[in-house]
């Protein structure tokens, strides 16, 4: 091959790495309003059982109440003070 040829495969790999960083940048950037509107919401959805009582008032914008349940089998050590003393209808009426 002249040197021409090895000049123009030398040239489409010179700052490979930067092409390269610029695509990741480019694809991520495209796909950061998916993570935004589309996983965080679901990611919220799927693990709203597992936050306190405390961030479920938070994120709903205090819409949120604990279930309605009698207090008298339901109140144990690992209910929250939230759940016991300051929901709307509290598990434990009286201090």
């Amino acid at each position: 091959m002249t040197k021409a040829v090895y000049y123009k495969l030398w040239a489409t790999t010179a700052n490979w790495t930067q092409r390269t960083q610029y695509g990741w940048y480019q694809v991520w950037s495209r796909m950061a309003p998916w993570a935004v509107y589309v996983a965080m919401p679901t990611a919220a959805w799927y693990s709203f059982n597992w936050w306190s009582d405390e961030w479920k008032k938070i994120l709903t914008l205090g819409i949120y109440e604990p279930p309605s349940i009698h207090w008298d089998y339901c109140m144990t050590g690992a209910r929250s003070d939230f759940v016991k003393y300051h929901a709307q209808y509290p598990g434990i009426p009286y201090k």
